[in-house]
C-alpha cells in the first residue's frame, strides 16, 4: 500500500504539469507575439548600423531599441490572439514571463561592453538574445527555441567576427522570421490537436 500510495504521488503531478503547460502554450501562443516583436527590434538595430553614425551614438540607439518590446508584443498579441501577459495562477505562465525578463540581467554584460569593448556589443547582445531562448524549449515544449537559441547564439558570433554587425543584424531578422513563422506553425498544430476534456 505504500508503495502505491508513493507512486501515485509521484505520478500525479507530472500528469498536472502537462496540463499546466499546455494552457501556457495555448495562451501564450508559445511566445510567438515576442519573437515577431524581435523582428522588428533587430530590424531597427540593423538600420541603425546601416546610418553614417558614430559607433557611440550607434550603440546607444541599440541599447535603446528593447524599449519598444512590450508595446510591440501587446501589438502582436492583439493581431494573432494570444495573452502574453496573461494574470494567472498557472506558474508556467509565470515562468515563461520570468524567462523573458532574465534577459534584463544579462544586459549588464552589454552595458560593460558599450564602455569597455565597443566593438563587440551588438555580438555580445545577439549571443545573449540568443542563449536567452533556450529554457523555453521546455517551457513550450518546443523545438523551435532549442534549436533557433543555438543557431542564434553561435550565428551571432560567426557572423558579427567574419562579416561585421550589418550582416550579424540581417542575420538575427531572418532567425527571428523562421522562429515566428516556425512557432506559429508548432500553435496550429497544437490547435488542430486539441481534444475536447473528459470528465472523470
Amino acid at each position: 500500500m505504500k508503495n502505491i500510495t508513493n507512486t501515485a504521488v509521484i505520478t500525479a503531478p507530472k500528469t498536472s504539469l502537462n496540463e499546466l503547460r499546455r494552457e501556457a502554450e495555448i495562451t501564450q501562443m508559445k511566445g510567438a507575439p515576442f519573437m515577431m516583436a524581435s523582428v522588428i527590434l533587430w530590424t531597427m538595430i540593423t538600420i541603425i548600423r546601416i546610418l553614417p553614425l558614430s559607433l557611440y551614438m550607434m550603440n546607444l540607439l541599440t541599447f535603446c531599441c528593447p524599449v519598444f518590446l512590450v508595446p510591440l508584443t501587446l501589438l502582436f498579441s492583439k493581431i494573432i490572439g494570444a495573452d502574453s501577459f496573461k494574470k494567472s495562477d498557472n506558474p508556467v505562465n509565470k515562468l515563461g514571463i520570468l524567462c523573458t525578463c532574465n534577459q534584463v540581467l544579462y544586459l549588464l554584460i552589454v552595458m560593460w561592453a558599450f564602455s569597455k569593448n565597443p566593438e563587440v556589443m551588438m555580438m555580445l547582445y545577439g549571443m545573449i538574445f540568443g542563449a536567452h531562448l533556450m529554457p523555453f524549449a521546455w517551457v513550450y515544449e518546443s523545438k523551435t527555441y532549442l534549436v533557433m537559441s543555438i543557431i542564434v547564439t553561435l550565428g551571432s558570433l560567426l557572423t558579427a567576427c567574419v562579416f561585421g554587425n550589418i550582416v550579424m543584424g540581417v542575420f538575427l531578422v531572418i532567425c527571428q522570421i523562421i522562429t515566428s513563422v516556425s512557432l506559429l506553425a508548432e500553435c496550429r498544430k497544437l490547435s488542430a490537436s486539441k481534444t475536447p476534456a473528459v470528465e472523470l
